[in-house]
């Protein structure tokens, strides 16, 4: 059998994508999805790299957007991760008949790494892990419960909530009328 050096390149990237989801804590599933390795190569990285098994996430991926809206910063966290998988072409600028463009797939997961790398570099603290930034990012690429808009004031990343209650404003801007107004009424 005759290997071109395109199928043996794409294979170690997939190898290398694999490394890095697997580095993440990413679920055996996902990882699979997005690199197009098999769960029994993954287990034969997995002991050959010497991951820990018990480091891993196991059980249903995430599905709920709920966990985005819970408060102003995992809002304004999920906004940050969004903005950056734009900037980096993770994520179409608006959805609809594009989105098939940005399923998961080689060169799409290695964006999606490098994206959830920059986001962990910008937000330390951040409180989403990598099968919740998937959840959001594929949510934002289908467009239907949940997108990525501008505030109509400052136009900052906005996380809107399509089913839901939606806002115009981001909270900074909210938090900002509501001290120039109680300054109002002080003065």
């Amino acid at each position: 059998m005759n290997a071109t050096d395109n199928q043996i390149g794409r294979q170690f990237r997939r190898i290398q994508l694999g490394f890095r989801f697997l580095a993440h804590g990413a679920r055996t599933q996902t990882t699979c999805h997005w690199t197009g390795l098999t769960p029994d190569q993954l287990a034969t990285l997995r002991r050959r790299w010497m991951f820990n098994a018990d480091e891993r996430l196991r059980g249903p991926s995430p599905s709920s957007f709920e966990a985005f809206f819970a408060s102003r910063r995992r809002r304004s966290q999920a906004a940050l991760f969004l903005g950056i998988c734009r900037i980096l072409g993770a994520a179409p600028a608006k959805t609809g008949a594009l989105a098939a463009k940005y399923l998961p797939s080689l060169e799409n997961g290695e964006r999606f790494c490098e994206a959830y790398e920059m986001y962990r570099e910008w937000a330390p603290n951040a409180e989403f892990d990598i099968e919740q930034v998937q959840l959001l990012l594929l949510g934002a690429v289908h467009g239907e419960s949940i997108e990525l808009t501008l505030c109509h004031t400052c136009y900052g990343s906005l996380l809107v909530d399509k089913l839901g209650k939606t806002d115009s404003g981001c909270d900074h801007c909210r938090r900002r009328s509501s001290r120039s107004a109680g300054h109002a009424l002080r003065s």
